[in-house]
C-alpha cells in the first residue's frame, strides 16, 4: 500500500508477493499467548497481533471480526490504521533527508518557507520532532478538506502557545508541518517519499496511505458508540491520502506482519544509517513531570521490565486503537491493534508485555463451553435496589456468551466496582469537566465540550448532528444525569443520562489520558460480557483494571431464577423481573 501515481501502480504489483502469509502461534509462550487472546476475544476483543521474542517471531494472528456484517475473520494479513504511530514514518522521512544532504533537523522552518511570519520561521525542525515547538495540538478537524497551502496559512496564523523549544506540547499539526518540510526539501509527494525511501527499503509492501487491488479487500472495519466507523477509506481523503490535517501525523494503513519488517530494519541500515538512528532513538523531553517517559522521534521513550530500553507509540482515531512497542535489546517487539471502541489493545498491551518478559499478571479463570438452554435459562429483567430509583439489569443470551446491560449509577458499581484513591480522583475529575461541557452546551456554548476532546473541530460538528436528530425524535433537551466513570474493555469511559422531553439517552466520554478521544450518544448503557466458567456460573474481566467478577445464576429448571453477582464492590442477589 502507498500513494502513488497510476502510472507507478503496474511496477508496485510486481514487487509484491501474492498470497496470504501463514499465521504463526510457536513455542510454549506462542501457544500461551493465543490462548489468552482467544479468551479475551469471548470477552470483546477484535484485532491483530504480533509479538517477537529474541528477533523471531511468536505470535502473528487474527482475533475476532474485521468486518462484523461480512463475518470477515481478523488474520495476520488485516490492513489497519495506525493512526498517531504514523509520527515514527514521518520522523524518519526526515532523518533520510538528512542523510541524503537535504536538510539538517536544526533548520529552521524559514529556509523551507520563506513566507512564514518571523515566530513561525523560527521553530526548528528538532522542535518540531519533539513536540517542542509551541503549536497547539489541532488545526482543525483531521477530516477537514485541507490542501497543504491551506494548511500552512493556518499554522502561520495560530498563536503559539509556548515559546519554541520550552515545553513539551504534543501536536499534531506539527508533524504535519514536517511532511510539508519532506514535500519541500524532496521535491516529491509525501506519500511517494515515504514509498520509495522508507516503506520499500523496509520491505513494507502492504503499508501507506492507499492501499493497493489485493489489500483493499483486507482492510479492517472499525466500530465505536456510533456503530459502524467503516474503513478509514470511507472517511475524507484526498486523491493521495490524508488532507493535511492528518498527514504526516496520522492516516498510515499496515499490518503486523510490516511493522515487524519495521523493527527488523531499525535494528540495522537498511533505512537509517548507525548515527541517524542513535538521533532518531535518543531521548530527549520529558513528557510530564515523571522521569518516564521522554519523546524522542517519534517514539516515547522508557524502560523494559528489563532494564532496557523500551521505545513505544500508540495511536486512536476514534474506533481504531494501536500500540507499537520495541525492545531492542531483548530482541523483543510488539504491534497490536483493535478495530472497536470498546475495547483497547493497548490496555491488552501492557498484560502482553508483562507475559513477554515474565511479570505476573491477572489472566481470566478458565473458561468452559457454553451450555445454550443455560444462557437462555438466565436471560431476563432483574430488579436492582439501592439507587435513587428503581433500577435493572438487562441480561440477553447470546453465543457462548451473557449481556449484562446497567439502566443507572447503582450496576455500574456492580459490574465495574467503585473506584478507589488515586482513581477516584480521577474519575470525578473527568466527571466534572464532563458536567462543565454539558452545562455550556446547553447554553449553546461548544468550547468547552471541543476543549475535553482530541479533535475539537470535529467533536463540535459531531454533536450538533446527533442533537439535531435526537431533538427531532424527542424534543427538546432538558437536563443531564451523571452516571458514573468506569473502565470497559480497558478503555475509560464517562457515563450520564441525557434527559429529553419525550424520552432519555446515555452520553459515553471515551477518554485517551486526559482528553475525551470520542464523544457518543446511545439508546443505553455499554454492556458487561460474562463467559462461562463453570455449571450455571459466568465471569466478567477488565482487561485495563485486572476487575474480576463472578455470576451464579441460581434456581433449576423454569423456576425464574435470581442472580448472585460477586464483585469488588461485594455481593448481592437480584431477583427476575
Amino acid at each position: 500500500m502507498r500513494s502513488l501515481r497510476p502510472a507507478l501502480l503496474p511496477l508496485l504489483l510486481l514487487l509484491i508477493p501474492l498470497g496470504a502469509r501463514a499465521e504463526v502461534v510457536k513455542g510454549p509462550l506462542g501457544a500461551s499467548l493465543d490462548s489468552y487472546l482467544n479468551d479475551l476475544t469471548r470477552f470483546g476483543y477484535s484485532g491483530s497481533v504480533l509479538v517477537a521474542q529474541h528477533g523471531e517471531v511468536i505470535l502473528n494472528k487474527g482475533y475476532g471480526l474485521a468486518d462484523r456484517a461480512r463475518g470477515t475473520p481478523f488474520t495476520s494479513d488485516t490492513v489497519f490504521d495506525i493512526a498517531s504511530i504514523s509520527k515514527q514514518f514521518t520522523a524518519a522521512a526526515v532523518l533520510r533527508l538528512e542523510m541524503q544532504g537535504k536538510l539538517k533537523v536544526e533548520d529552521r522552518l524559514k529556509r523551507f518557507f520563506p513566507d512564514a511570519p518571523p515566530d513561525k520561521g523560527a521553530i526548528t525542525l528538532h522542535q518540531l520532532l519533539t513536540h517542542t515547538a509551541g503549536l497547539p495540538e489541532t488545526l482543525g478537524p483531521e477530516g477537514e478538506v485541507l490542501p497543504r497551502h491551506a494548511f500552512l496559512k493556518r499554522v502561520y496564523a495560530t498563536r503559539l502557545l509556548s515559546p519554541p523549544g520550552q515545553k513539551f506540547l504534543y501536536s499534531n499539526a506539527g508533524y504535519s508541518l514536517l511532511a510539508a518540510v519532506v514535500e519541500v526539501a524532496s521535491g516529491r509527494p509525501f506519500g511517494e517519499f515515504l514509498r520509495d525511501q522508507v516503506f520499500l527499503p523496509a520491505g513494507m509492501r502492504h503499508t501507506g496511505f492507499i492501499p493497493d487491488a489485493q489489500d483493499r479487500p483486507r482492510l479492517a472495519r472499525g466500530y465505536n458508540g456510533d456503530g459502524d466507523w467503516g474503513t478509514s477509506l470511507d472517511h475524507p481523503r484526498a486523491p493521495d491520502g490524508p488532507w493535511w490535517g492528518l498527514r504526516g501525523n496520522g492516516g498510515i494503513l499496515t499490518t503486523t506482519g510490516d511493522l515487524y519488517l519495521w523493527f527488523k530494519a531499525l535494528q540495522g541500515d537498511a533505512v537509517l544509517s548507525a548515527a541517524e538512528r542513535a538521533k532518531y532513538e535518543k531521548p530527549y523531553i520529558r513528557e510530564t513531570g515523571a522521569e518516564y517517559p521522554q519523546y524522542t522521534y517519534g517514539w516515547s521513550f522508557s524502560k523494559s521490565p528489563s532494564g532496557h530500553r523500551k521505545l513505544a507509540h500508540v495511536g486512536g482515531n476514534g474506533a481504531f486503537q494501536s500500540d507499537f512497542r520495541r525492545y531492542p535489546e531483548d530482541g523483543a517487539m510488539i504491534a497490536i491493534d483493535s478495530n472497536t471502541d470498546d475495547y483497547s489493545s493497548i490496555a491488552v498491551a501492557n498484560h502482553l508485555e508483562d507475559w513477554l518478559f515474565g511479570k505476573p499478571f491477572v489472566d481470566p479463570v478458565a473458561l468452559v463451553p457454553a451450555k445454550e438452554e443455560e444462557l437462555r435459562r438466565c436471560a431476563g429483567t432483574y430488579e436492582l435496589t439501592g439507587g435513587a430509583a428503581p433500577e435493572r439489569l438487562t441480561v440477553t443470551a447470546e453465543k457462548e456468551r451473557l449481556v449484562v446491560t446497567p439502566e443507572g449509577p447503582t450496576g455500574l458499581v456492580l459490574l465495574s466496582g467503585k473506584p478507589e484513591g488515586k482513581r477516584l480522583k480521577r474519575f470525578g475529575a473527568r466527571e466534572e469537566r464532563v458536567s462543565e461541557a454539558m452545562a455550556a452546551a446547553r447554553r449553546g456554548d461548544l468550547k468547552p465540550l471541543a476543549g475535553i476532546c482530541v479533535d475539537a473541530g470535529e467533536a463540535a460538528k459531531h454533536w450538533r448532528a446527533v442533537m439535531t436528530k435526537t431533538e427531532a425524535q424527542l424534543g427538546p433537551w432538558q437536563g443531564i444525569t451523571m452516571l458514573g466513570t468506569r473502565s470497559i474493555g480497558g478503555q475509560i469511559v464517562t457515563h450520564a443520562r441525557l434527559l429529553f422531553k419525550k424520552g432519555t439517552r446515555v452520553l459515553d466520554v471515551a477518554w485517551a489520558g486526559s482528553l475525551a478521544d470520542h464523544v457518543t450518544v446511545s439508546d443505553r448503557l455499554q454492556p458487561a460480557f460474562f463467559l462461562p466458567d463453570g455449571p450455571s456460573r459466568f465471569v466478567t474481566f477488565d482487561v485495563s483494571t485486572d476487575t474480576v467478577g463472578h455470576l451464579t445464576c441460581e434456581g433449576t429448571g423454569a423456576a425464574a431464577p435470581s442472580l448472585r453477582l460477586e464483585g469488588p464492590s461485594g455481593t448481592i442477589t437480584v431477583r427476575r423481573k
